[in-house]
């Protein structure tokens, strides 16, 4: 490495830290990846230049279960943005969708041009808000709604508390569906999973994501768990409709079903 290299290097090492240290959100690019970070050690969104809709992190990916669930998804609500994964696949695999997000971070939503979010779409709306502040004002009912709302201190306590989860299932359709993105190590994460099973009359299952800790919540406004057929069903009808591995998160779905509490083993068992 030459000399000017070494310098170009410690330079852009240099101005990464600062941004770290800042707290403030920032783009890392990786030439054909790009990611939103808060900081060094956790990526918040990923995104592949060549395919822009797709969902690169496997938390993403397992929060989509409501593909294999609804015969029918138009209202979809989002709290926390990110890079917009969630919504960009939404907007691109569900075309008849509506699509409304609540980001509390207007420097979070600034940045989404690196990401290629639809932003001038009548599709999809974004508001820089409070997530639990936006949903209280919020007139629609949603056939699907999804939180993501971890931050670098972890899920805020309004976010958290048995007040906002009983009010996101007063903003479900019918048959609507909780989706709740939860870290797998935290030490809260068995009381978020009780607090929202219990809200949801038990009608609730949490799987597993690949490649990361997180553990994905589902609560059913309609009291009722999903029926096996229903997951297979939909496994084939939609498995060329959708970039994902609709099978495998059928088969999560499925182990999350057969466990008395809901929870999808983390290492499924063996057959003897």
């Amino acid at each position: 490495m030459t000399s000017s290299n070494t310098n170009f290097f410690s330079d852009s090492f240099a101005a990464l830290l600062r941004e770290t240290e800042s707290g403030k959100p920032f783009v890392y690019d990786e030439g054909d990846e790009v990611s939103l970070m808060f900081d060094l050690a956790t990526v918040q969104s990923r995104m592949k230049r060549a395919k822009p809709n797709d969902l690169m992190l496997g938390y993403t990916r397992a929060m989509l279960g409501s593909v294999l669930i609804q015969e029918h998804t138009q209202q979809i609500g989002m709290i926390g943005m990110g890079g917009g994964s969630l919504a960009k696949y939404c907007h691109h695999y569900l075309p008849s969708s509506q699509i409304s997000v609540a980001e509390i971070d207007q420097r979070v939503i600034d940045l989404g041009h690196h990401f290629q979010i639809p932003f001038d779409s009548p599709r999809l709306r974004v508001h820089c808000a409070d997530g639990a502040d936006w949903l209280k004002i919020c007139t629609q009912a949603f056939d699907v709604l999804m939180i993501d709302a971890y931050g670098p201190q972890g899920m805020p306590d309004n976010i958290a508390s048995n007040a906002f989860f009983d009010l996101c299932r007063t903003r479900l359709s019918p048959q609507g569906i909780l989706v709740v993105n939860l870290w797998g190590s935290d030490k809260r994460f068995e009381s978020y999973y009780q607090r929202i099973r219990t809200i949801f009359d038990d009608t609730a299952l949490a799987i597993g994501a690949d490649g990361c800790a997180n553990r994905i919540v589902y609560g059913f406004n309609n009291s009722r768990l999903p029926a096996q057929k229903t997951l297979q069903h939909y496994c084939r009808l939609r498995a060329d409709q959708h970039s994902i591995d609709l099978m495998n998160l059928g088969q999560r779905l499925s182990r999350a079903l057969r466990a008395a509490d809901g929870l999808e083993p983390l290492t499924p068992k063996r057959s003897t």
